[in-house]
């Protein structure tokens, strides 16, 4: 084999392998009939997200972020285009328990302690999926609230509820995780300590995570990329990449770089 050959077959063999991707829309669009008319919630998102990755959507009331997230878990069919989930059907990855979520309301069982409202979906699905599961102890760890275990709701603070809540959608293993705004209610001080302690989460599990919030300060800081969606119809306005580096710290919103991030997409969002 010629020289030139070997090295162009060198060169072939250094090319990174292309992204395995969690998330492919293609041309999706949802409406709805009501007493009103037909609305649009969402028209024509093109979006892929990498296996790993922390996408953040951003946008005002009635943009369509939360029918999104519906479409992608296979709660909401779209009206026209597609939507696939780690190479497949949105179905399909209901049915292997591939999807968790988080809303912002934690939803934890009252009569139930900690431990026992993580383990609930291990109840409910009987295991999670072969090779797949968490450590209950382990997550309630992982999210603070190792010594908590036999704990009940009404023992629990605002923050320390959703902890629980996160450490449940994660129990059974899911790779692709929905946050629809998880945060919104707590009080500032709080969401900034569960942003960082989501990042660590992130880190450490490797999940997919899709995060719904209206706050900029919050999408800038917790994604990897932000999603900026404009309203009626819901469609996508700008797709912006965030240049900060890991591990991110709250002081980090102090710097330059954060600042500029932030005035930009206030400036897209002004727009919308």
């Amino acid at each position: 084999m010629a020289v030139a050959a070997i090295d162009h077959q060198r060169r072939v063999e250094r090319l990174p392998e292309p992204a395995e991707l969690a998330v492919e829309l293609e041309r999706v669009s949802v409406r709805f009939t009501t007493d009103r008319g037909t609305i649009t919630a969402l028209e024509g998102i093109d979006l892929t997200v990498p296996k790993g990755g922390f996408l953040t959507l951003l946008g005002p009331s009635g943009c369509g972020k939360s029918t999104l997230l519906r479409v992608v878990a296979d709660i909401i069919q779209p009206t026209s285009g597609s939507a696939r989930v780690f190479g497949g059907r949105p179905a399909e990855a209901r049915s292997r328990r591939d999807i968790g979520f988080v809303f912002q309301d934690a939803a934890l069982l009252p009569w139930r302690t900690v431990i026992d409202n993580v383990t609930l979906p291990l109840e409910v699905g009987g295991g999670a999926p072969a090779g797949r599961g968490r450590d209950p102890h382990e997550l309630l760890d992982l999210v603070g609230l190792a010594g908590w275990e036999n704990a009940f709701p009404h023992e629990l603070s605002g923050g320390m509820r959703q902890r629980v809540s996160i450490a449940r959608a994660l129990v059974s293993g899911p790779r692709l995780l929905f946050m629809d705004e998880p945060f919104g209610a707590l009080d500032e001080i709080t969401r900034d300590r569960l942003n960082e302690e989501l990042l660590a989460v992130w880190e450490r599990t490797g999940t997919t995570i899709l995060f719904v919030t209206h706050s900029i300060y919050e999408a800038a800081f917790l994604g990897q990329e932000v999603l900026l969606l404009a309203a009626r119809p819901g469609r996508m306005r700008e797709r912006v990449p965030v240049d900060l580096p890991m591990p991110r710290k709250i002081a980090m919103r102090e710097t330059p770089e954060f600042v500029a991030l932030v005035s930009h997409l206030r400036r897209v969002l002004e727009t919308c």
